[in-house]
């Protein structure tokens, strides 16, 4: 009887065992999640998923910040920014959106890299200010859908603006093609964009920090897209015409290296 006991014993401790591994497991998981609560979009992540995408928001809300000016006038941004390789692509985006990007960093060996962003998106303020809000990071131009690197293809966000016009003179942003005006104005020609994805590092109107920036806005559909944007690929629902000021958020960075 003693050993019958004894085994009895054994089992239901191996029970109780695994029920502990199991409701940890489950508040792991249920931890992992609610990390991402209000930084990233919707999906089937698993829990280092959404590891990475929180850690990619908190690295990237602490190197911006490090380097670039957080708050400046145009004048300002056109002198550390220009001095730093940007230009200010020349549209700015309903929402008061402008984008800078370093032409020379889209063939290094950076990707996704918060140190080395492509681009910078600054929203501008009632004071007339403009406020760093988002990295974007773009790929090499000879870089398709397809192609995207593994490790970071499954990020949310990747698309293409194949119906940007760009100026013959300076690459500058002169209008877009439409169905019924599918040719660029006189001085400018067609320029499909490489494909690029942001993160943001305040809170904008998508409710994560993927949202993207069209000549449209702000368009928080996180789906890839390879294809013209403002013709089927971005959704009524999915466009915010005009975004609230800049909400910095602050967070404690967790590098993953």
């Amino acid at each position: 009887m003693g050993a019958g006991l004894t085994r009895r014993g054994a089992i239901v401790g191996v029970v109780v065992a695994l029920s502990l591994v199991a409701a940890t497991s489950f508040a792991g998981r249920a931890d992992a999640q609610s990390a991402g609560d209000g930084l990233i979009p919707e999906g089937d992540w698993t829990d280092a998923q959404v590891t990475q995408l929180v850690d990619l928001i908190h690295q990237t809300e602490a190197a911006l910040p490090a380097k670039f000016p957080t708050v400046a006038t145009r004048g300002e941004l056109a002198d550390v920014l220009g001095g730093m390789g940007y230009h200010n692509f020349g549209a700015t985006a309903p929402g008061g959106y402008d984008h800078w990007i370093n032409n020379g960093w889209l063939f290094d060996d950076h990707l996704v890299d918060p140190e080395f962003p492509e681009a910078l998106v600054y929203q501008r303020q009632g004071d007339g200010t403009w406020h760093l809000v988002s990295a974007m990071f773009m790929l090499d131009p000879a870089i398709d859908m397809d192609a995207i690197p593994e490790d970071i293809a499954w990020l949310p966000g990747w698309h293409g603006h194949p119906e940007l016009c760009v100026s013959d003179a300076d690459g500058s942003f002169r209008g877009i093609t439409e169905p019924d005006m599918p040719s660029c104005p006189e001085g400018s020609h067609s320029a499909a964009t490489p494909l690029m994805m942001h993160v943001w590092i305040v809170d904008n109107a998508c409710g994560h920090r993927f949202g993207g920036v069209g000549v449209e806005g702000l368009h928080c559909d996180v789906e890839m897209h390879g294809g013209d944007m403002h013709d089927g690929d971005m959704h009524e629902g999915d466009m915010v015409p005009v975004a609230p000021a800049a909400s910095p958020v602050t967070a404690d960075p967790n590098f993953t290296g």
